[in-house]
């Protein structure tokens, strides 16, 4: 396996050696979690976990809901394009980043899942705390949380409290501007209501050569949240929540380089680069199909072309019912959500605008773009919880519940080809068409010029029954048994596909669905395509109706726990969860073409862990740790091959690991929190999956993550300092399921954060800090792809790749 990095090491022992103990012993503070359901310390949860107060998230930049990963070990991001950013726990997660494909990480705000995909990339503010559960979370969370959960809480308003809130003001590199704020007011004597909101602008940091955007990639948020509560008895709290949420920016950039040499005319035969791993730092002398060398040597420096939207709307609410009587406590939680995302995605890098207006000028009509992607997608969900639990206090404990859950949604998906059209799919190259190779320079590309689009309603409806038990065998063991079952249906009452000519239409429109639809009008009806007929003939399927998918399945949880001493909890577990299938409705598996649209089926994980939790040294030091063992079956695999975008389900992989965590308060100034992650991952069987390899790694699993926090209090004469810095080292990982040299691994990363915040007044209630992000300058792929043989193109997603600063002032009241 890796090592961890030096600097990393040689920072923790300058750290150790500095802090010494002093008279005053500071306990560290205790987080009461919701992790099952119920109000419990963080400590005495028998669950590998983590959770993080808002204002530690506040000080390691959590700003939206995938940042997580930042804190904690063994966590990564599967990043796909500017709204896709599915979390990634001890391996498991998705790489998939169509429209109807949630995570295998389950994440939830106040208990309420966040279906859409896209919610990932949500604005967090106001928060109280997030718990991170890793491994299956069946038993109290339901499906898709294969890999684990994530419960974002935010900040409740107190009955019978005063007015209090507060206000921050941002301002940081780019002209940030950001302004939160919240404020509790009583409501007479039985209830509260807390209104809370952001505002974020940021100017965008990259450099679009090809439209001389120097500030590409402009980002603006707003969010409002507004919870009332109501206890009309000492015995019943009613929960009603509103909140609305809105994001306009331009997509995240993309990085390219040219597979092709430039030898006019381009053909597959010229994809080059492919013994060695593409850098994209530098600048190669190569080409896409448009004939255009995409790569640049300035990080900054990108080619975008298209709409370049990443916008998403929610709003929505719940209502929490919570009423106890003499031995049991009932909930009722009901909730509705309204989602709209419109994002655009640049993968052929060229959208040379110069080249363009040449091109135009001739009378050409060639708009150099290679390969854009537009996606119009709207999501209404509703649910509906209720759930009984026993006393905390009984020998016998237990949580019983029925869950239901309904959404429909409408995903309208096309991807544009340039006048080089797709090199795999030109028909010199398919032995079924019978024509020559020698063709390939005299035949254009009939693929050249092309849109391919889907446009599908999708309905699911979840039934849900769980239990949860804990039994206590004597005083310092228990038993705890979790069982779900459910009923998930999976309905696609039309999907609507096609393909028309896109010659001298400008890439800066964003087909949505309106515009893909009035074009679709004008086209005649799609003939049934073989596999000797090219595809792409321009054509409208008419509307179809698929088969209705049901799924059926059991996951849940058996676990034993053990009080060793007064100090230390042991605990060992086999869990199992699952992910429901899906229906392909993927742009280019339509009846314009050959290619298969089968559904993908059920994944399922099945886990055994052992693990334990301790609080040493009357409470300043915790160390937490755990190893596990894992069995992935019919992982959903994502795949960009010869037939475009392709949905597997991987055999079977099996995982292993640990993690270790410690947090330690040698003193009432100093505060030390830490973690290192291992995992050795193996694909066991990849039996009839042609772009995976027995014995290969899994994708996006580093062997070694670690992190660590070094915070000091300084009290001062006027006023309280704390000095705060943060590493956090990810190893290398794997890009494909099998050796892929261009794109084979992305690499290592070590980062530095550092903060300084002064807090002040009678009750040091203002506040002023000063931090700075990403120290070490480090540059990395988010994520890489290979499309040689669609495009002409490796490209890699890149990070900001610089030292950011912000300077916040804020006040409590």
């Amino acid at each position: 396996m890796n090592t961890i990095k030096k600097p990393m090491i040689n920072i923790m022992a300058v750290a150790l050696a500095a802090i010494h103990t002093g008279i005053a012993q500071a306990q560290i503070e205790e987080i009461v979690v919701t992790a099952q359901k119920r109000q419990e310390s963080l400590q005495e949860v028998p669950i590998s976990m983590q959770a993080f107060t808002g204002d530690q998230m506040k000080d390691f930049g959590i700003e939206k809901a995938s940042d997580v990963t930042k804190m904690a070990p063994n966590l990564n991001i599967a990043t796909q394009n500017a709204m896709s950013q599915q979390i990634v726990i001890r391996g498991v997660g998705t790489n998939d980043f169509f429209g109807n494909a949630p995570g295998s990480v389950g994440l939830y705000m106040d208990e309420v899942t966040m279906s859409a995909p896209f919610l990932g990339g949500l604005g967090l503010y106001d928060m109280e705390r997030v718990e991170v559960l890793r491994g299956p979370q069946n038993s109290l969370f339901g499906r898709n949380t294969t890999g684990g959960a994530i419960n974002y809480i935010s900040r409740q308003p107190e009955v019978g409290g005063e007015i209090e809130g507060y206000i921050n003001g941002t301002y940081g590199s780019h002209n940030r501007l950001e302004v939160e704020g919240a404020v509790s007011l009583p409501l007479g004597e039985t209830a509260a209501l807390r209104v809370a909101g952001n505002s974020y602008d940021r100017d965008g940091i990259w450099n679009n050569i090809d439209t001389d955007n120097d500030e590409y990639g402009d980002m603006s948020r707003g969010s409002l949240r507004a919870t009332l509560v109501w206890e009309p008895t000492d015995t019943t709290k009613i929960t009603l929540n509103f909140h609305d949420a809105n994001q306009t920016a331009e997509s995240l950039p993309t990085r390219a380089v040219g597979a092709l040499a430039n030898n006019a005319p381009l053909r597959a035969t010229d994809i080059t680069l492919t013994d060695r791993m593409v850098d994209f730092e530098r600048h190669y002398d190569t080409v896409n199909t448009s004939g255009v060398n995409p790569s640049t040597d300035d990080w900054h420096d990108i080619r975008k072309t298209g709409a370049n939207k990443s916008n998403i709307d929610v709003r929505g609410g719940y209502l929490k019912i919570q009423h106890d009587f003499d031995e049991l406590t009932f909930t009722s939680i009901t909730s509705y959500d309204d989602v709209h995302t419109l994002y655009t995605e640049d993968d052929g890098l060229t959208g040379n605008v110069r080249a363009r207006a040449m091109s135009q000028a001739a009378g050409n009509g060639d708009t150099f773009d290679t390969l854009i992607i537009d996606m119009d997608q709207e999501y209404r969900q509703i649910s509906q919880e209720l759930r009984l639990a026993s006393s905390p206090d009984e020998s016998f404990r237990w949580i019983a519940g029925l869950y239901y859950f309904k959404e429909d949604s409408t995903l309208s998906q096309n991807i544009r080809f340039g006048a080089g059209g797709v090199l795999a799919f030109h028909p010199a190259l398919n032995p079924v068409t019978g024509v020559p190779i020698s063709a390939i320079d005299s035949i254009p590309n009939p693929y050249g010029n092309t849109v391919s689009f889907s446009v599908a309603q999708l309905e699911n409806e979840v039934i849900s029954p769980y239990i949860h038990t804990e039994f206590d065998l004597s005083d310092d063991l228990t038993l705890t048994f979790g069982l779900r079952y459910t009923d998930d249906t999976k309905k696609n009452p039309s999907y609507f596909g096609g393909a028309y000519d896109k010659s001298g239409m400008d890439p800066a429109v964003f087909y949505s669905r309106d515009v893909v639809m009035a074009l679709a009008g004008t086209l005649s009806e799609c003939p049934e395509i073989g596999p000797t007929q090219a595809p792409f003939s321009m054509c409208a399927s008419d509307v179809t109706t698929r088969e209705n998918l049901e799924f059926q399945e059991f996951g849940g949880k058996l676990g034993l726990d053990y009080q060793l001493n007064d100090t230390t909890l042991l605990f060992a577990s086999y869990s199992r969860g699952f992910k429901s299938g899906k229906y392909d409705i993927e742009f280019l598996h339509t009846r314009s073409t050959p290619f298969p649209d089968d559904p993908v089926d059920v994944e399922t994980l099945d886990a055994f862990e052992l693990g334990f939790k301790s609080d040493l040294l009357d409470d300043t030091l915790q160390l937490n740790g755990a190893v596990f063992y894992s069995v992935w079956q019919d992982q959903q695999v994502f795949n960009v091959g010869s037939q475009g975008p392709e949905f597997l389900n991987l055999p079977e992989s099996q995982i292993m690991g640990l993690e270790m965590e410690v947090k330690w308060a040698p003193n009432a100034d100093w505060l030390l929190q830490g973690g290192l992650g291992l995992i050795d991952s193996e694909i066991k069987d990849a039996t009839g999956i042609a772009v995976a390899a027995e014995g290969h790694e899994l994708p996006l699993t580093p062997e070694v993550t670690a992190n660590l926090l070094i915070s000091r209090d300084v009290e001062l004469n006027v006023g309280a300092l704390t000095l705060q810095t943060d590493f956090r080292y990810q190893g290398e990982s794997k890009v494909k399921m099998e050796d892929n040299p261009p794109v084979d691994e992305y690499d290592s990363r070590f980062e530095v954060s550092a903060r300084a915040i002064y807090t002040f007044g009678d009750e040091e209630q203002y506040r002023i800090g000063l931090y700075v992000d990403n120290i070490t300058e480090e540059q990395y792929c988010m994520q890489k792809e290979n499309l040689d043989a669609i495009t002409g193109t490796y490209y890699c997603m890149p990070n900001e790749g610089e030292r950011t600063y912000r300077v916040q002032a804020g006040m409590e009241f």
